[in-house]
């Protein structure tokens, strides 16, 4: 039901203030037609742009909207047949699948104003008598939504395929949780240093001023954290004349329009010792380095004349120790708590049957695991049936079709709690990182939502997660020389080294400066840091964190991998975690 409260909040999100009266006739619209107050907005702005040329909402063009389009639609609502949907779009009539005849489809807002005769959509009489394990199926108007042999085919569901812990933890790992193993869990979000929470994205409005202000303070920051951890106490300008040792700090830049390679390194310098001066690198003489644009580092050299550094020997970890999980003895883990982690996509590549989720949920159903962390996406913006426009709902309705059926866990394992972590991939998410939560028309006690990345603390454990596959950006990144041992660590050690998600810059996705500034830094040394990818499956221990990389739920048409976690409370990570990775 709509209230001024929520109308207010819609139009606020739009950044459009209206008077009493407009709220006041708004909710009155949304009760005569039984709309609710964000469908209601979203109505007024499609009417809006397309007839009153982007107009304020007053009584007068709230009226107009009204009398052109909601009494339009509700006088020829009565003449429809039951099992009808009425749908304005041109050409002939069109017939929808998977929609039940009772429940009419939501199309799409702009169709809704139109000038066009309204054409009936029929519902396949079939479709009615579809069971129950067909309700993922969104509405669509292709009669071809099979189910996935190659899926259903595989013979592999449920094999343990790694293991990381000691053997008396991973033995109690796949044991459900009973009725004596109920804990009294405090989770939270970490905030930023600022102590704000990523709710919602206000993005757009970058000044290269401020843009130029965030980098040169993140450079400061992360250069000194560099130089404390190893004794250092000056750095001196990146154009400075030597012919003896100093010590520069400075950002990774790429001096080509192609991937950065050893004769392409660039040093930013902070505006404090350099004005913000880059000069280039001479790494012939550096023993060993990973290097990636974005990446804050300390270097020790010579620079003879002023416009090259000749390295010798580069720093570039700022990590911090791991934090003591029994610091607060107020907020302490009184038992093992067991969690289960996995990464969208939760359908196969040919079709929409959202076969692997049902598995999913079944699988929490039986095992009752305390914490669920679910990463996006949901619905892949890449996925072959989104590309092709053939369904007949939104993206977003068919989202809250998802939840509900995810939220369904709380009828066999009421405990536990179920994390959605967005993804900038989703087809109805917001095409910015870092990505803001999702939301729910529907609200359920079990189902919470965080941005990507976050990070949850658990107890005084700290869990980061992120659904951006950060590690397959580094790694398409990054160069290396002399740098022996396991990749996916070193890969790992990098969002470690340089407290942050997203350390990559230009960023991949569609970043915004302030915000990545903000939300998309580690506000701590998690004990668990997430990591989903497209490389193998891993569990690691990196820098005092366990990093786990729990792939992908599904791989093409086939099943892919989730990750079970337990964590002791009487023995302090990493040691004191155990983790496996499991078949769908």
């Amino acid at each position: 039901m709509a209230t001024e409260e929520l109308v207010t909040e819609q139009f606020q999100f739009l950044g459009i203030e209206v008077s009493k009266e407009v709220l006041t006739k708004c909710v009155s619209l949304c009760t005569e037609y039984n709309i609710d107050a964000e469908s209601f907005i979203e109505q007024w702005m499609a009417f809006s742009l397309t007839v009153l040329n982007g107009a304020s909402p007053t009584i007068e063009n709230l009226e107009l909207l009204a009398k052109r389009e909601f009494s339009k639609r509700s006088a020829s609502r009565p003449n429809a047949l039951p099992n009808e949907v009425t749908h304005s779009s041109t050409g002939t009539s069109l017939t929808v699948y998977g929609a039940h005849a009772t429940i009419p489809s939501e199309n799409d807002v702009m169709s809704n104003y139109m000038s066009v005769t309204p054409k009936r959509v029929k519902i396949d009489k079939n479709e009615q008598g579809k069971s129950h394990n067909n309700e993922l199926h969104p509405a669509t108007y292709s009669p071809n939504v099979d189910n996935s042999g190659k899926y259903n085919s595989r013979s592999n569901q449920g094999a343990v395929v790694h293991s990381y812990g000691y053997e008396s933890l991973l033995a109690a790992i796949a044991t459900p949780t009973g009725v004596n193993d109920l804990l009294e869990l405090n989770v939270s979000q970490v905030p930023n240093d600022d102590g704000d929470l990523y709710t919602k994205a206000m993005f757009g409005f970058e000044l290269l001023h401020e843009k130029a202000g965030i980098f040169d303070n993140h450079i400061r920051y992360l250069s000194q954290c560099i130089m404390k951890k190893n004794g250092f106490t000056e750095s001196s300008s990146v154009r400075h004349k030597t012919q003896t040792e100093v010590l520069v700090a400075g950002r990774i830049e790429c001096d080509a329009d192609a991937r950065l390679n050893s004769k392409s390194v660039v040093l930013q310098g902070t505006w404090e010792d350099s004005l913000s001066q880059a000069v280039s690198v001479d790494l012939d003489g550096v023993k060993q380095y990973s290097l990636f644009p974005g990446q804050v580092v300390v270097m020790r050299g010579i620079n003879p004349r002023g416009n090259k550094f000749i390295a010798q020997e580069i720093f570039y970890d700022a990590s911090c120790p791991v934090p003591d999980p029994k610091a607060d003895m107020m907020n302490v883990l009184k038992g093992t708590l067991s969690m289960v982690v996995a990464a969208g996509p939760y359908t196969t590549s040919n079709n929409m049957a959202y076969e692997p989720l049902k598995d999913f949920i079944t699988y929490i159903g039986t095992h009752k695991p305390h914490i669920v962390i679910m990463t996006g996406p949901f619905m892949d913006s890449e996925h072959a049936k989104i590309k092709d426009h053939s369904m007949a709902e939104t993206y977003k309705s068919f989202f809250d079709k998802l939840i509900d059926s995810i939220a369904e866990i709380s009828t066999s394992s009421p405990f536990t709690k179920v994390y959605i972590v967005s993804s900038p991939k989703d087809a109805f998410s917001m095409n910015i990182y870092p990505a803001p939560p999702y939301s729910s028309r529907r609200k359920h006690t079990n189902i919470y939502f965080l941005p990507d990345p976050c990070t949850l603390n658990i107890n005084g454990i700290i869990v980061g997660v992120t659904s951006t596959d950060i590690l397959m950006h580094i790694s398409q990144e990054e160069i290396s020389y002399g740098v022996a041992g396991d990749k996916l660590a070193r890969l790992a050690a990098h969002v470690r080294a340089q407290q942050s998600y997203s350390p990559l810059w230009p960023a991949p996705l569609g970043a915004d400066a302030a915000l990545w500034a903000a939300h998309a830094q580690l506000p701590a040394a998690p004990h668990l840091l997430l990591l989903p990818s497209n490389f193998r499956y891993f569990v690691k221990e990196v820098n005092g964190s366990v990093v786990i990389n729990p792939e992908h739920l599904t791989k093409g048409e086939g099943g892919g991998t989730f990750a079970r976690v337990l964590i002791a409370p009487d023995i302090n990570p990493p040691s004191g975690v155990a983790a496996q990775i499991v078949r769908i």
